[in-house]
């Protein structure tokens, strides 16, 4: 038996990886042998051995190969070896084809698994299911979202189905942590969503933060082009530095005042998380230099609210001088 999975939706593909490994290993426990080959990268004689080798306990062998297209050895092996794969009682192969197969013409394996095999393409999830994905996602937590808090994950991220899961990860461990209460703690509303798609916005300005406080002026500028890039402006990026140092300045001015992490959690309604790394960040700077560098913020604002110099101008000096 063959089965082949592939498609750009390598998220929901390598679901029905896990699915088909699970249940062969939970029907036939110990007696199936579960063997991996990431073709880009093993030698073609270890799967030879793997289908020529006997054993008189297993019932089931399940090959799986993967990146099987990148591959003609392989490809040729497997291809020769067809027939006697899709007909053998004892045998299961699986190719697996992270992404799509470009010019698929010319592969004559491809060409017989579409055909033959036990096939399944994943294509990118459509937007009117996507929100159905969400759902069942969230239910998997013993969640319910209401219709805009979909809206909301489904606008904001798309049908990047890996970032999705993430996403509903990380709030379904937040639902079920002692700050959510107890009257809503079972279902995602808006708040929750927006709540953590800007403390993920506010990860990736801490990157640029730390790169400043390890003094490394390279690294700071490679995080801002590639927010420039992106296509944020530069205005947007002074202002999300110029919160983030307020922050720190905030959390280092309590510090030194003798305030417990928990006075300061209450005292600032910060996140747990940006109170975290304001934490790490405050240990970094001395309340002088953040003063400094709120200042220069400041100024560097100033210059690119009254036009006085090119903005990209202004944030490539901005972090030369920090």
């Amino acid at each position: 038996m063959i089965f082949f999975l592939h498609g750009p939706d390598t998220y929901r593909a390598r679901q029905k990886l896990k699915e088909i490994r699970e249940k062969y290993q939970a029907t036939y426990l110990h007696a199936v042998n579960v063997q991996d080959f990431d073709c880009a990268e093993t030698e073609i004689q270890e799967a030879k051995n793997a289908l020529s080798t006997i054993s008189m306990f297993e019932q089931k062998k399940l090959l799986i190969f993967k990146n099987v297209f990148g591959n003609k050895a392989f490809e040729d092996f497997l291809f020769a070896q067809r027939v006697q794969l899709e007909r053998s009682d004892e045998i299961v192969v699986v190719v697996f084809g992270a992404g799509t197969v470009k010019e698929k013409g010319v592969h004559p394996l491809y060409q017989w698994l579409k055909k033959n095999a036990r096939q399944q393409e994943f294509l990118p999830i459509s937007p009117s299911k996507l929100k159905l994905w969400i759902v069942r996602e969230f239910a998997c937590y013993n969640l319910k979202a209401t219709l805009v808090a979909q809206e909301a994950l489904a606008q904001a991220v798309g049908n990047d189905l890996w970032r999705l899961s993430n996403e509903v990860k990380k709030i379904a461990a937040w639902k079920s942590g002692a700050r959510a209460s107890i009257s809503d703690s079972g279902r995602v509303k808006e708040s929750d969503v927006t709540l953590f798609l800007s403390v993920d916005e506010e990860a990736d300005v801490f990157s640029t933060v730390e790169a400043v406080a390890a003094k490394n002026k390279k690294r700071a500028l490679s995080f801002l082009y590639r927010h420039l890039q992106k296509g944020d402006s530069p205005a947007y990026l002074l202002s999300m530095l110029h919160y983030q140092f307020r922050t720190i300045l905030q959390i280092q001015d309590m510090r030194e005042k003798g305030f417990s992490q928990g006075a300061i959690l209450q005292k600032t309604k910060l996140h747990p998380y940006v109170l975290k790394k304001g934490l790490q960040l405050a240990q970094t700077f001395s309340l002088p230099e953040l003063k400094a560098i709120y200042e220069r913020l400041f100024t560097a604002e100033k210059n690119i609210k009254t036009g006085a110099r090119e903005p990209e101008a202004v944030l490539d000096l901005l972090v030369a001088t920090l």
